[in-house]
């Protein structure tokens, strides 16, 4: 199931990443959205991962997959691509991925009493 999740979190960021923009104002906080996205981005790939050594893997593919939607958006009208976008973007998804496997080797070590 939460590879499921997973895969609809990744469609639902492409559709929003790739529509269309029109006489849309920029929101000063628009690089902390991009954050918070690639954040939870980064917590569902590690839930979605059976094996987690291979989360480091999983988390530079979330990156280029930012990059991707980077490029996409100087594709499409109303858009373009911004190299802020993809630093917030990936300092998400290391943020993300520093709480999951914080907690994780909290849980690890709590185990062993």
């Amino acid at each position: 199931m939460q590879q499921i999740i997973f895969v609809i979190y990744a469609g639902i960021v492409a559709f929003t990443s790739l529509r269309p923009g029109g006489d849309v104002n920029i929101d000063p906080m628009d690089k902390v959205v991009h954050l918070l996205v690639y954040y939870i981005f980064a917590v569902l790939g590690y839930r979605a991962l059976a094996n987690k050594a291979y989360y480091l893997y999983m988390c530079l593919g979330i990156i280029a997959y930012s990059g991707l939607m980077e490029l996409g958006q100087s594709q499409v009208p109303g858009r373009d691509m911004s190299g802020y976008d993809l630093l917030a973007n990936a300092l998400g998804v290391v943020l993300g991925a520093a709480v999951v496997t914080r907690r994780r080797q909290g849980e690890d070590s709590g185990s062993g009493r």
